[in-house]
């Protein structure tokens, strides 16, 4: 007995080729939005180093010019 399938009727299921084309999909756009996540995070945290690192030497600086009116 044959069954009756529509070409154009997208099933729905673990063995169907357009459900395991929507895993990947999927999969794919998880892996960008990580991947921008991390980035973002990373050249976020260089940004506050990059201003604690800065903070450091203006007080680094205003502390040697202090003493050095002082004496």
């Amino acid at each position: 007995m044959k069954l009756a399938s529509h070409p154009r009727v997208i099933e729905r299921g673990i063995l169907t080729s357009a459900y395991k084309q929507e895993i990947r999909e999927n999969i794919s756009e998880m892996k960008r939005k990580s991947l921008s996540r991390i980035k973002t995070s990373i050249l976020n945290s260089h940004d506050k180093l990059q201003s604690q690192t800065g903070t450091v030497l203006q007080v680094s600086l205003f502390a040697i010019v202090l003493v050095i009116i002082l004496l």
